[in-house]
């Protein structure tokens, strides 16, 4: 009946002063404090806002009456993407190898062409290390992008002090006798090595370096 609103959105995530949709904004999600909350969103789900309708209690009161207040169950639909984005609590460094090393069958559009039949095959592709080095140095990206945006991850990656064995996630090569591993660099000879855990695949850890804080800023220890 008037010409007022009836409630007033408000965006929720602690900002001050607080930052309301206007309604004769046409595009109100374009604001720019919703690219910024959208950014905060942080883990255990989408990106991802939260509104809050601010109602005068007297027009509430007029179209809804003395009811009791009722809570809002979450949809399953929230729970599951809930799910879907929950992180994993902790991990081995070994599980994050063989992860990577994972064999992976290719989509169709990425057909292989066999060079006998000249047939396109839905082939597998494999990632395997053909060398190590001396010194392994091991850099764990603790990021994950979710449409345009990152959030940093925060599993817990447990690892080895002393023998951790690298053997599982090299290449198999297959030469007779299965016992010249090759050479890495210019400054090491090739190395003959029994096929068996090879000791230049065991590791002891010697440093660790940590990034703490969020991916607009922090510092390393």
């Amino acid at each position: 009946q008037g010409t007022g609103a009836l409630f007033r959105i408000r965006l929720a995530g602690g900002s001050t002063p607080c930052i309301y949709l206007s309604p004769q904004d046409p595009r109100p999600l374009c604001h720019p404090a919703i690219d910024r909350a959208l950014q905060l969103s942080g883990a255990g789900g989408p990106p991802h806002v939260k509104l809050t309708v601010e109602w005068d209690m007297s027009t509430k009161e007029r179209l809804f009456g003395n009811i009791q207040e009722e809570v809002v169950q979450d949809a399953e639909s929230v729970r599951l993407q809930q799910q879907a984005h929950r992180q994993q609590q902790s991990c081995t460094l070994d599980e994050c190898f063989q992860l990577y090393t994972k064999e992976e069958q290719l989509a169709p559009d990425d057909a292989w062409r066999c060079p006998h039949c000249k047939v396109p095959q839905q082939g597998t592709v494999k990632l395997s290390l053909w060398t190590l080095p001396d010194i392994l140095i091991i850099h764990l990206k603790r990021f994950r992008q979710v449409a345009e945006h990152r959030h940093k991850l925060t599993t817990l990656v447990r690892f080895p002090l002393r023998g951790l064995d690298m053997a599982p996630h090299v290449a198999q090569r297959g030469q007779p006798g299965g016992q010249l591993v090759g050479r890495w660099a210019p400054w090491q000879h090739p190395l003959r090595l029994p096929p068996s855990c090879p000791r230049d695949y065991l590791y002891d850890l010697y440093a660790v370096c940590n990034h703490h804080g969020s991916m607009q800023g922090g510092h390393y220890t």
